[in-house]
């Protein structure tokens, strides 16, 4: 995350005052050091960190982003109206290789050396994914990346993805773009103050508004995007418009101002939670602490909060913030990588190295490139060597995706990579819904005169039974119908995380798909549903989207409809989650020799919630013809959850069976579903 580094570039607090001639910037502050502007900074940095190491207490500390995007509309705002104070103009060229300088070099590092170390350490998969990022992160749309493949930034894609952590450069970069442009719009308008005001205002409430409705609809545009998140950049802008002496307040109403921001940011760290829907309403708690802060610190300098945030610790996180924020994070990535038991402890000290590097990194890197006077004089070099520094950077991520590729095609890595494409014999293209359309698509399979039909309905986790389906249905001369939808679950729920169209369509394929159903009468309603809208036992959902209550009460609506046409209905316990993906870890294991051989196996207890199994059995309670099946001990043997079984890779991904290995339990599905097909309905 990046905001200005010396806040001494950057003057708080200009105001204006319009006259009938002409709009003339009476009062600015001293461009003085803000000891509390760093310290600020530093706050943010530690307690990002903090959550990165999964340090107790620090369940919100994502927050740290928001301030420092509230820092840099505060400091780039004042920055932009003290250069038109000064010269009634705007240097674009000087602003743009000013943050060149600023930016590029130590991302540019931090971006090879993390496809460097990748390299050696990561997953084929993983390479040609972490390439892909790093290639948007070259041009500072990684935000747009992480947004456009859907990974959640709370998800366990995200957590093994040494490049997540760049999607708020993309947004900083952005911001930067555009913003001169807004400022420059707003004081050339009859050089008022008010216009200026009227333009970043408006621009901040609809910002808001657009980051509220996309939080509430769910998907990722309200997390990653610029037009969910300028708002917080503006209201930093408007705070570097404030005069001073605008609020009138005692020296003590400042120092409590003051601290209660502190203790704002510091309580969005702790109670703001993935499972919180955010950043929504609730980001205005992080982003107004930040403000008043900020506030009370120019009415105030040098006391009350200041006495914390001048202290000289914060002072040297803020100092490093920038280089720390760039490093942390694939520290971390890959020290998971290589030990996959870390602790807590471990993580720390991770992060403390990581420190190091970046302390290195700043005296080394940025500050020479950054100050050096023979670049500082001549700004079109600066972009020139800007323009250098892309390139490598996207050569170095075009590599790095080659090589994912040319190792994914290696002999040792030919049953891995196979298992990664094992999903099922199903022609998904013709047989599954499209995501985006509430169209009901089935097919056929098996001995079409059949009088046993079974129909598979649900979502993948419906799909991934498919195959031990078919096998039977080849065995008994059964015929099978398939009805599913990718993403759409057969119980009657609808997940925040996903888009509001979405979830309308899903809504509207179900009520369709269920009327289907009903007209076709088959012997059996196989259902299937993803579970992974309520999280495991040792960790909650990225966002808790959907409660037991509410997983029940939709069971027992999808169950009645079934139910009361007269069908049995036959649904699966969803399979144990491993919540990392299989393959890739399997991958390492045979790239490192270092990884243990059952370090891809995985903890039965953490795997599976009971209480989602009983929330369905209670859904069910008291309809007739309705059957369980749970294999999971099928899937486990004792405590533990294998990776590979009897030679066959288990998982294709983090939460679905491969093709074969569902194949391979046909005799166990066959023993629990001809049963129920003999019992009188």
């Amino acid at each position: 995350m990046e905001s200005v580094s010396l806040n001494t570039e950057c003057p708080i607090g200009v105001g204006y005052q319009s006259t009938a001639v002409e709009t003339k910037i009476t009062k600015t502050q001293s461009l003085a050091f803000r000891p509390d502007i760093e310290g600020l900074r530093g706050i943010a940095v530690l307690i990002v960190v903090a959550f990165h190491t999964g340090i107790p207490g620090f369940s919100g500390g994502f927050v740290g982003v928001d301030v420092f995007f509230v820092l840099s509309g505060y400091l780039i705002t004042g920055l932009l109206v003290a250069e038109m104070q000064k010269t009634s103009r705007l240097s674009l060229l000087q602003f743009y290789a000013r943050r060149a300088r600023r930016l590029l070099p130590a991302s540019a590092l931090t971006l090879s050396v993390t496809l460097l170390v990748g390299g050696g350490i990561l997953a084929p998969r993983e390479l040609t994914f972490v390439g892909r990022a790093a290639r948007a992160t070259a041009v500072y749309a990684s935000n747009f990346f992480f947004a456009g493949n859907d990974v959640d930034y709370f998800s366990p894609r995200a957590e093994t993805n040494p490049m997540v952590h760049t999607w708020s450069l993309g947004v900083e970069e952005q911001f930067y773009l555009f913003w001169p442009l807004l400022i420059m719009l707003g004081l050339h308008f009859r050089r008022s103050r008010k216009v200026l005001l009227g333009v970043l205002s408006g621009l901040t409430v609809l910002s808001l508004a657009v980051c509220v409705w996309f939080t509430a609809n769910g998907g990722t545009f309200a997390f990653y995007e610029l037009p969910a998140r300028a708002w917080e950049f503006g209201i930093g802008g408007l705070a570097a418009l404030m005069l001073r002496g605008t609020l009138k307040l005692p020296a003590a109403g400042w120092f409590a101002v003051g601290w209660l921001g502190i203790v704002a940011i510091l309580a969005s760290g702790y109670f703001i939670s993935s499972a919180t829907g955010f950043p929504g309403y609730i980001g205005l708690i992080p982003v107004m602490g930040t403000v008043t802060a900020l506030v009370a610190g120019a009415e105030l300098p040098h006391r009350g909060v200041g006495s914390l945030l001048g202290s000289a610790p914060l002072q040297i996180l803020g100092t490093l913030s920038y280089s720390w924020y760039l490093w942390h994070w694939p520290f971390l990535v890959f020290s998971a990588a290589i030990l996959p038991k870390i602790d807590i402890a471990g993580k720390i000290t991770v992060a403390f190295a990581s420190l190091a590097v970046a302390g290195i990194t700043h005296r080394l890197v940025e500050n020479p490139i950054r100050f050096h006077p023979y670049l500082v004089k001549r700004p079109a070099l600066s972009l020139c060597l800007a323009a250098v520094l892309t390139f490598c950077s996207l050569g170095t991520a075009y590599l790095c995706m080659r090589l994912g590729v040319r190792l994914a095609s290696a002999p040792e890595m030919t049953a891995i990579t196979a298992a990664t494409h094992d999903i099922t014999k199903m022609p998904l293209p013709q047989c599954a819904s499209y995501l985006e359309s509430s169209e009901v698509r089935s097919c056929v399979f098996g001995n079409t005169s059949s009088a046993i039909n079974l129909v598979l309905f649900g979502d993948s986790h419906a799909i991934q039974w498919f195959n031990p389906l078919q096998r039977m249905a080849e065995l008994h001369g059964w015929r099978i119908t398939t009805i599913v939808k990718q993403g759409c679950p057969a119980t009657d729920i609808s997940p925040l995380r996903i888009s509001a169209r979405f979830r309308a369509n899903c809504a509207t394929w179900r009520a369709a798909a269920i009327r289907q159903i009903v007209a076709l009468r088959p012997s059996i309603v196989f259902l299937g549903n993803g579970t992974m809208y309520l999280g495991r036992n040792d960790k909650p959902a990225p966002r808790l989207d959907v409660s037991l209550d509410e997983w029940r009460d939709g069971t027992r609506r999808t169950m009645e409809s079934l139910t009361a046409a007269g069908l049995r209905v036959v649904a699966m316990r969803d399979i144990p989650l491993p919540y990392f993906d299989v393959p890739n870890c399997l991958a390492r294991t045979v790239r490192r020799s270092w990884y243990a051989g059952d370090s891809c196996d995985f903890d039965k207890s953490t795997s599976i919630n009971p209480a989602i199994f009983e929330a369905e059995k209670a859904g069910a309670r008291g309809l007739p013809n309705v059957y369980f099946l749970d294999l999971t001990d099928k899937l486990c043997q004792g405590k533990v959850c294998r990776a590979v079984q009897q030679g066959v890779i288990t998982y294709f991904d983090d939460n679905h069976l491969t093709g074969s290995f569902a194949e391979s339990l046909t005799p166990v599905l066959e023993a629990g579903l001809l049963p129920i097909l003999r019992a009188p309905s």
